[in-house]
């Protein structure tokens, strides 16, 4: 609890002081095993070279340094950098709370290790069977995803599903709810985003994506654990859009250094270059505060990230629920990472 107590405070500093990012989100690597259907990173061309070991702790103790609470490594598939488990150890001995997102197929041989350096783990999986391995492009992934999910849940770690609802998989719903249930641990259901040219087909239309969120809001009041939040959800159904804080939660860095917005429909252009300019420097620049000028009369996004830290960042529901006993903003801590 002491820890999440120092998490908190570090929020509350930026979100009433600095108004800077908290969260540092790293592709790590744009390689990925994966082939998915639903994704786009693994078609794209990359030209710059992967940040070093070295280079990534000078950035993380920048980061540690200017108030960040959380570092999220994901990918392409971070788990093929050999050095990830340094990576996180490094980050975690920092202080700073520490995530991996991974699809799962080097889990098995990873979780133990894992289980020491990653406060939260998030597996990828989208469907509660096999099919998930031809949704994925890649063979055995189920098996290896869902064995490794029990691994490192024995092997003492915290590991959390994350399921992006699409056309292949609307009907699914109910059976990874019940799929998480039987190995023990949480989860949480996004829409697929829309990546022009590459996965058109098989985004959820507006009706569809609203049909599947109330089912979603179904199990989570008969008690699954669905880590999504009943403001997400609802806004999931009935389509109310708030503004953008993005800014003012995430940085993105990219594999190569460049530091990007985080998951952004109107702006993805580089903001800095960790190779050239301190992360500081970076987010005080005049191209850093031009995006989050534009961000807060931004409501395009409606996807599991933008929207829960917006509702999170309200200030009228953060004094609404900051003391009470069960305080949501820990559990919103401790659920997500942040």
């Amino acid at each position: 609890m002491l820890k999440e107590l120092s998490y908190m405070n570090r929020y509350i500093i930026s979100r009433f002081r600095t108004h800077k990012p908290v969260i540092l989100t790293h592709m790590v690597t744009a390689t990925c095993n994966c082939k998915c259907k639903i994704c786009d990173v693994w078609r794209r061309q990359r030209e710059g070279r992967e940040m070093t070991t070295q280079e990534i702790f000078r950035m993380l103790d920048e980061a540690r340094e200017m108030n960040f609470v959380a570092y999220v490594a994901w990918g392409g598939e971070p788990l093929l950098r050999p050095d990830i488990v340094e990576i996180l150890g490094y980050a975690r001995d920092l202080g700073l709370y520490t995530c991996v997102t991974t699809n799962g197929f080097y889990l098995p041989q990873k979780a133990d290790e894992l289980a020491d350096v990653a406060d939260l783990t998030w597996v990828s999986l989208d469907h509660h069977t096999r099919c998930h391995d031809h949704m994925r492009g890649l063979e055995g992934v189920f098996e290896r995803a869902t064995a490794g999910i029990v691994r490192l849940r024995d092997a003492g770690g915290r590991v959390a599903i994350n399921c992006v609802l699409n056309k292949l998989n609307k009907d699914c719903v109910g059976s990874m709810a019940s799929l998480a249930r039987n190995l023990g641990v949480a989860l949480t259901f996004d829409d697929a985003e829309v990546f022009p040219g590459f996965n058109d087909e098989y985004v959820l239309s507006p009706e569809e994506s609203r049909d599947l969120f109330s089912k979603v809001l179904e199990y989570k009041k008969t008690g699954y654990r669905i880590l999504n939040s009943r403001h997400f959800i609802e806004s999931r159904i009935n389509g109310k859009r708030y503004p953008c804080v993005q800014p003012n939660f995430f940085v993105k860095v990219t594999e190569d250094a460049k530091v990007t917005p985080f998951w952004c429909r109107r702006n993805s252009s580089i903001l800095g270059d960790l190779r050239k300019q301190s992360l500081g420097r970076i987010l005080n620049s005049g191209a850093f505060e031009k995006f989050a000028r534009m961000a807060k009369d931004c409501r395009l996004c409606h996807n599991l990230t933008a929207l829960e830290v917006s509702l999170f960042y309200s200030a009228r529901r953060f004094f609404t629920n900051y003391y009470k006993i069960s305080n949501p903003y820990l559990d919103f801590i401790v659920n997500f990472g942040f």
